[in-house]
């Protein structure tokens, strides 16, 4: 880990920031919060390795701490959990010592709360020093999902172990969600417009194969990201449609910007699995199989133009910007005391209190629909 104090005459509060590194939706998020916090609170930001170019290119000079990520290994479009397993043992055998490490530089910098984005080493520093933190993230929706598979199972289990007990849990989310996504303010800013061509967003250990099935379909257009001096938020508000893994930041940027969505799940990626299956159930988009890719594109294109499809009623959605939301919750959450006392877990408990809550008012919904017709 990397960083150095340093001592200022600020009387603003000190915030740190925290995410993992797997992937760009977690410090786009941190970025998109920033924006609107830099000029009430000193933010320290405690990230990994991977996504610090992302974080200087869009923020400029900022302080940063360096700090371990857990990661997956990707092979053919899926994880390789064996490499997985493998390449993050080390951090759970010096996880005590890394703790530790980070202990000392919140200490050095007098850090008055932390907002951790599916991070679990500065979450649990923050908790050994008594510091006040929150869990803001959208991975930690699988908190709220019950699971009937093992693979499910076991994705729950780490999502408990990245959002650990804290002070306040928000979840944002399209769908059921305590808040709505969290929109960079260069996708904000966007009119959309429609021109003939599809965003396609590709990882590198799949690009190969999704560049093969695309050539199955000549009459059609593609853009295809990430690419070199590429201006990817622009490609998304001229899009027809976008194909991409199924990443809860893209879809829901896309959403934001009314764009169809044709996802794609890593395979053994149990959250883009959720995130695919909600993608479809909100009416704005298909759930792809890798097995049968060209077909699913086909079908995808075959029905672009009519999207949206009725949404599930049973579930709750939102394709709107939330951001104001969270930001003013995170300040209230740092200049509160009263917030900085009591550790809340979510529990299976709270999952069912929430899905029997839904369905009520969705069946008085419908009562009250029934009434008004037979009146």
């Amino acid at each position: 880990m990397a960083g150095t104090a340093i001592t200022t005459g600020t009387k603003k509060k000190k915030l740190a920031f925290s995410c993992a590194g797997e992937g760009f939706g977690h410090i786009a998020r941190i970025v998109a919060l920033s924006e609107y916090l830099q000029n009430d609170f000193e933010i320290i930001y405690f990230v990994p390795e991977s996504v610090q170019d992302f974080l200087l290119k869009h923020l400029g000079n900022v302080r940063i701490v360096t700090i371990p990520s857990f990661h997956f290994v990707l092979r053919d479009h899926g994880i390789d959990y064996l490499r997985t397993a493998k390449e993050n043992m080390g951090y759970l055998f010096n996880y005590s010592d890394i703790v530790a490490e980070i202990k000392n530089y919140l200490t050095d910098y007098a850090i008055d709360s932390l907002v951790c984005d599916f991070e679990p080493f500065v979450s649990r520093a923050a908790a050994c020093l008594g510091i006040p933190f929150m869990n803001f993230s959208h991975p930690g929706i699988l908190i709220k999902t019950i699971p009937f598979t093992f693979s499910g199972f076991c994705s729950r289990t780490v999502a408990r172990f990245m959002t650990p007990g804290a002070q306040a849990n928000l979840f944002c989310s399209f769908y059921n969600g305590e808040i709505g996504p969290v929109i960079r303010k260069e996708i904000r800013m966007k009119v959309p417009a429609q021109e003939d061509f599809y965003l396609v967003y590709t990882k590198k250990d799949s690009r190969k194969r999704m560049i093969d099935c695309l050539n199955y379909f000549p009459g059609k257009k593609f853009v295809i990201y990430p690419k070199k001096d590429g201006d990817f938020a622009e490609a998304l508000r001229r899009c027809r449609g976008v194909i991409a893994p199924a990443g809860h930041q893209l879809i829901s940027e896309a959403l934001y910007l009314s764009k169809p969505v044709l996802a794609f799940p890593q395979t053994g990626q149990y959250e883009q699995k959720v995130n695919a299956r909600m993608l479809e159930k909100s009416g704005r988009g298909f759930y792809g199989h890798i097995r049968h890719m060209q077909h699913d594109m086909k079908k995808f294109f075959d029905h672009i133009d009519e999207f949206p499809y009725p949404e599930n009623r049973f579930e709750r959605f939102c394709f709107t910007d939330d951001t104001g939301k969270i930001v003013s919750f995170i300040k209230r959450f740092v200049q509160s005391a009263v917030l900085s006392g009591t550790i809340y877990t979510y529990t299976y408990f709270d999952t069912i209190q929430e899905k029997i809550e839904i369905i009520r008012q969705e069946l008085q919904r419908n009562m009250r629909s029934t009434d008004r017709t037979s009146a």
